[in-house]
């Protein structure tokens, strides 16, 4: 299985990665039946929500991931009290279903256990089953479940 590090963004970093992220989760959000220009609207919105002071946003940890010197993927998540939520984590295209995504989040689980955090948690789009069974595998359970009814 591969193994990974993960080595904190910079700010300038951040940037490009910040455009590259919100559009992939407009994608995402296109692909439950948005137009693309509100998903990109509704992920612009979201982001600017989330991350009101951008890379400095308290609480908020950005990573890329490594497999020596190559990078691998990356990983956002917000910590508060005890507990990790991850926004976003993703393998580089060229290196997708060879064990990164598990690695990544085992990676993510070592950070929180090594900073006294007890739980993690994330959500998942009803139509990506593969990330659906990879945190299956890892032990998550579904807390919740959004439903929708298109008219």
């Amino acid at each position: 299985m591969a193994d990974v590090r993960l080595e904190p963004m910079s700010e300038d970093q951040y940037k490009p990665w910040r455009a590259e992220a919100e559009a992939h989760y407009a994608q995402s959000v296109a692909a439950l039946g948005q137009s693309a220009q509100e998903a990109a609207r509704d992920a612009a919105h979201t982001y600017a929500q989330l991350l009101p002071d951008e890379f400095a946003t308290p609480d908020h940890h950005f990573w890329y991931a490594y497999d020596g010197d190559r990078r691998v993927g990356f990983l956002w998540v917000k910590v508060t009290h005890d507990t990790a939520f991850v926004y976003n984590v993703a393998v580089e295209p060229d290196v997708r279903r060879q064990g990164y995504g598990r690695a990544i989040m085992l990676a993510a689980e070592r950070w929180c256990r090594d900073n006294a955090l007890t739980r993690i948690g994330l959500r998942v789009f009803a139509h990506n089953t593969g990330a659906r069974a990879l945190y299956e595998q890892l032990g998550f359970t579904e807390t919740a479940r959004n439903m929708a009814k298109d008219l």
